[in-house]
């Protein structure tokens, strides 16, 4: 291990040779039907083995596997033996009860998780739901996720874009006005109310605005060279409460309107809605939103869903 963390290479004196190769031929047998011949090659060519194994070696290598739970079954195939492994105690088990906890668990954390969590969680959920014998089960937690129903390409490409705040054209399915193109200034994906959204400055809306992901059918273009959008600028002014001897840093988009002993009303301009909530979020309890009214309801709302998973959780 010494040698790993300073070279930080797997070498062949690294490697516990008799563990290693049971997994390899234990990998081998799950993935296909194989001969004597077949895995004493995939053996003699591993990266990291390179070493011949006699017959003899191999069926004592099996047989271990078989002491294990394994059950290692063979075929004839043209005169040769196939050997492949039909079931092992290493198998994922899950009962209807363990399903039920974790869909429970599961539509907790999506209404706080963050989206690229949430994609990796559903991929988690994706791989274990094939050991899941009620299909009804198995159903509900493939289906659970905000983002069950939608590509995972498109939303990945659409938290890139709000990333750089990229202004791109969607064909969007509007429940009001059907199929249309949509210019939108990107901002924010996020998950609201168990569904998943895409904020921003829109060519439909003329102001902020959000719009379901799962009714964008195709991205149209990406408009980096032409913008036809602007960020309007938000003000948000904030009492903020030191501490005694607290020095507070103010950033560079904010300003001192007033102060007192131990009082700060603060002014913070941004383009970016995403990133004022960001800062309110920040400086938490010691913080209180003067204005816009708008923006302090969205506050407000943003603290009742936190408050709501936590209660949930707990």
């Amino acid at each position: 291990m010494k040698q790993f963390y300073k070279t930080n290479t797997i070498t062949h004196n690294l490697i516990a040779h008799t563990g290693f190769k049971s997994l390899i031929i234990f990998q081998l047998l799950v993935e296909a039907p194989r001969s004597y011949e077949e895995i004493k090659t995939a053996i003699q060519e591993h990266e990291y083995l390179h070493e011949q194994l006699s017959t003899d070696a191999l069926r004592i290598y099996i047989n271990t596997l078989k002491s294990y739970g394994c059950c290692v079954r063979r075929y004839s195939e043209n005169g040769v033996y196939k050997y492949f492994i039909d079931s092992h105690p290493f198998e994922l088990s899950l009962s209807d009860a363990h399903v039920k906890s974790i869909i429970k668990i599961y539509k907790s954390l999506s209404k706080s998780i963050d989206v690229e969590d949430l994609i990796a969680l559903q991929s988690f959920f994706t791989k274990i739901s094939k050991y899941i014998t009620n299909e009804d089960l198995k159903t509900k937690l493939n289906n659970i996720s905000p983002i069950s129903n939608i590509e995972t390409k498109l939303i990945r490409q659409l938290i890139s874009y709000c990333e750089n705040n990229t202004e791109i054209t969607i064909y969007y399915n509007s429940p009001v006005s059907g199929h249309k193109n949509i210019t939108v200034l990107t901002d924010k994906v996020t998950i609201e109310n168990g569904k998943l959204y895409i904020y921003g400055v829109s060519s439909e809306h003329k102001n902020y605005a959000k719009f379901l992901v799962s009714r964008i059918i195709k991205i149209v273009s990406i408009n980096l060279a032409n913008k036809t959008l602007e960020s309007p600028e938000i003000i948000v002014g904030y009492e903020y409460t030191k501490d005694t001897n607290e020095e507070f840093e103010l950033l560079e988009n904010e300003k001192i309107i007033s102060s007192s002993e131990n009082k700060l009303v603060i002014e913070i301009t941004s383009k970016s809605k995403f990133e004022l909530v960001q800062r309110i979020m920040f400086l938490s309890k010691k913080c209180k939103v003067l204005y816009p009214k708008d923006f302090k309801s969205d506050i407000i709302a943003t603290l009742k869903k936190m408050k709501e998973g936590y209660l949930e959780k707990h």
